[in-house]
């Protein structure tokens, strides 16, 4: 505050926002995505692991039923990171865009994998894939302060 009482604003920034407040949503949103990322990755490892010891052909199933959930999450942010906290219709662009490829990208890899990895456990792929997307949106669900 300054001597009038009159609070006083970095020039550029506007009360209630601007780019101290847009660099600390970005940087939220930002842990919140590694977070989920990280979740998909270790999640997907952890369950293959676990499943080695049992059925080798399940493990690897489950192991590209994760990644064929993380490698499109992986593009999607790629693609949208960089528009976060811009202008909201270059980002909306860039989020429409992001998830299709991400949906054809996840179709090519589960065509992929199913014409040319032989044998395959597909329950396992699949409930690699699931617990992939839960896990990250699991983790990204949780709040960050």
């Amino acid at each position: 505050m300054d001597q009038d009482g009159a609070s006083q604003t970095s020039p550029g920034a506007v009360e209630g926002g601007g780019p101290v407040a847009s660099q600390n949503s970005r940087t939220r949103i930002g842990l919140e995505i590694r977070r989920g990322l990280r979740a998909q990755s270790l999640t997907g490892l952890f369950l293959a692991l676990a499943l080695v010891a049992i059925d080798p052909v399940a493990a690897y199933s489950s192991l590209l039923g994760s990644l064929a959930a993380y490698i499109p999450a992986l593009m999607f942010v790629a693609t949208v990171a960089a528009k976060i906290g811009g202008d909201s219709a270059a980002f909306l662009r860039a989020a429409v865009v992001g998830e299709v490829l991400k949906l054809l990208l996840t179709g090519l890899i589960c065509v992929a994998v199913f014409l040319w990895v032989k044998p395959l456990a597909a329950g396992w792929f699949f409930a690699g894939m699931i617990v992939a997307i839960l896990a990250g949106a699991l983790a990204r669900a949780r709040r960050v302060d």
